[in-house]
């Protein structure tokens, strides 16, 4: 799975990976772009499909992991 990545309509990379987390209520994806764009807070826009139609969707480049309890930190 390949999904494209855009800045300003220009494309600039693509996520690997994806999927729905329920735990967060959103789509989460791994994903691989130049160094500049790799900033925390960077917004793109991705590539979706919805019902056999591509759309371009909001998206920002946060750290990892996407989920880290209180309780998993000891």
């Amino acid at each position: 799975m390949s999904i494209p990545l855009y800045v300003e309509e220009r494309w600039i990379g693509y996520a690997s990976s994806g999927c729905w987390s329920p735990l967060l209520t959103k789509y989460i994806a791994l994903a691989h772009v130049p160094a500049r764009y790799a900033l925390p807070g960077t917004l793109l826009t991705m590539e979706v499909t919805v019902e056999h139609q591509r759309r371009q969707a909001a998206a920002r480049v946060t750290t990892l992991p996407f989920f880290d309890p209180e309780r998993k930190r000891h």
